[in-house]
């Protein structure tokens, strides 16, 4: 093996054990929703249309821990995998700066900032698509790097990143430059394009056949518009639009990734606006920064003040940073150390730290204790995190109030259903102050105290006196509910309660 791949080994095993070290329990929406995909093994939901690859991903990997014995949740495994997907990319950041042939103390500042940067350390805790794009990213840059990249190659790492997140299509502008630089003509032109062509192609046709089948074209195209399409009629919307605030709104953020102190943010893009301007003649610098010009095209649109988006850009301003320190001196290189140190402290407190938490997160607390306290065959009115927590560590039903679109008839007419199933509904106090427009149908309905925890009030929803047989006797903590790691015990027990429509 070459000193280089020990290197690489060496920094990727570091990087994964470094972020296996912290359990997160922020528990991201989407993070659980693909939990609980993968719970189900329904391979309709593991294979997103704007993120084909980690449901299927994930589904492999929760299956082979298995086959050796686990019996946890999936949501554990999913943290796992995108843990190793973060020190994955750090390696992969230390290998394209070894081939760009960058001084090994600023591989090392480049490298350790990365994994310190809020955005990084903080996702790569977590569920969340962006980590597996990110890595392809990173491997489709190395090779647009190179002299002569092979088109092919380069091709296929950002196919591969588009099926980690569609959005990763914005890397286009870097693989046309590097194309256009290293001369590689037509020929290296249609080689890279029917490579990424190919492989989308071929992935998205083997998803739609074998896993989603869709029913005709109306079906294939929400399966495809995915996120653009989560309205009641899926139409088609674009969550944003460009606009001064939208701009403001991303550049922001742009300095949040770093860290949420003002003063280190500012600090990191400063770091990476100085590498770029040092290494200004080079064709590195410049794929680089089409790459991150790419990607603000999209982000300064849609939804430009969504942090986890963000994960993609971090590696390519460390790589500006790593670039401009190759040639500083010994007084920048101190310095660079410095900041990186003080990143790493200020973002382990305050936001590292209140993420591995449970306490911070009050939904995760709510939901198991409702848990604990409603029969198993109980329907919780949801919004927000309660439409997955609720399935997912309350194992009850969730009522989704998005499904009923802020019509009170229509949600009164679904709990005259239930009732005459007999079935029990509650609703947390929070619900209703998170969407003000069900409170009245469900007041005018009738609400029961059922429980009380800390702020949150949970009710009985139904006519008349509540049945004392129907209700639980309220519990004053959730403790007993919880796992050695602060989840839900059982949370896979009861897939039924994952699987009900509104």
């Amino acid at each position: 093996m070459t000193d280089e791949r020990l290197e690489t080994l060496a920094v990727g095993t570091a990087a994964s054990l470094f972020f296996l070290a912290f359990h997160s329990t922020y528990y991201n929406f989407d993070g659980v929703a693909c939990a609980v995909a993968v719970d189900l093994g329904n391979p309709r939901y593991l294979a997103h249309g704007n993120h084909l690859l980690y449901g299927l991903a994930g589904f492999a990997f929760d299956r082979a821990w298995r086959l050796f014995g686990y019996r946890g949740p999936a949501l554990l495994v999913l943290q796992t995998l995108d843990s190793l997907l973060g020190g994955a990319t750090v390696a992969a950041v230390w290998r394209l700066l070894a081939r760009a042939r960058a001084r090994p103390l600023a591989r090392i500042a480049a490298c350790a900032g990365l994994a310190l940067s809020q955005a990084f350390w903080l996702w790569s805790l977590e569920a969340q698509v962006y980590m597996l794009s990110a890595l392809f990213l990173v491997l489709a840059a190395t090779q647009a790097l190179e002299p002569s990249p092979r088109p092919g190659r380069l091709g296929f790492w950002h196919a591969m990143a588009c099926l980690g997140h569609v959005g990763a299509v914005m890397f286009w502008p870097a693989s046309a430059y590097a194309l256009w630089r290293s001369r590689a003509g037509r020929r290296g032109a249609l080689a890279c394009a029917g490579a990424w062509t190919l492989t989308l192609g071929a992935a998205y046709a083997a998803a739609g056949a074998f896993f989603v089948k869709p029913s005709g074209f109306a079906d294939a195209r929400v399966w495809l518009l995915g996120s653009a399409a989560l309205k009641v009629d899926h139409s088609f919307t674009w969550y944003g639009g460009y606009s001064w605030s939208g701009l403001k709104d991303w550049a922001v953020m742009s300095s949040r990734i770093f860290s949420d102190s003002g003063l280190l943010g500012l600090g990191g893009l400063a770091l990476a606006a100085l590498g770029a301007w040092r290494s200004r003649r080079g064709h590195e610098v410049r794929t680089v920064l089409l790459w991150l010009a790419g990607y603000a095209v999209l982000f300064t649109s849609w939804q430009p003040s969504i942090m986890v988006y963000r994960v993609v850009d971090l590696p390519a301003l460390w790589i500006l940073t790593a670039l401009g320190l190759s040639a500083a001196g010994p007084a920048l290189l101190g310095a660079a150390a410095v900041f990186v140190a003080a990143l790493g402290v200020f973002n382990w407190r305050a936001a590292i730290a209140p993420a591995c938490d449970p306490a911070r997160n009050a939904v995760y607390e709510d939901s198991l204790w409702i848990g604990g306290v409603t029969p198993d065959d109980a329907w919780i009115v949801s919004s927000g995190l309660y439409q997955v927590y609720a399935p997912y560590f309350a194992h009850r039903r969730p009522l989704n109030l998005r499904y009923f679109d802020r019509q009170p008839q229509a949600l009164s007419a679904r709990l005259d259903a239930l009732a005459k199933a007999g079935e029990p509904v509650f609703v947390p106090s929070s619900v209703m102050a998170a969407d003000p427009w069900s409170a009245q149908p469900l007041r005018a309905y009738g609400l029961t105290e059922a429980g009380r925890r800390g702020q949150t009030v949970l009710y009985r929803v139904m006519k008349g006196k509540p049945s004392g047989s129907r209700t639980k006797k309220l519990k004053t903590a959730a403790a007993d509910k919880k796992g050695p790691n602060g989840i839900g015990s059982d949370l896979v027990s009861r897939p039924r309660a994952m699987s009900q429509t509104p």
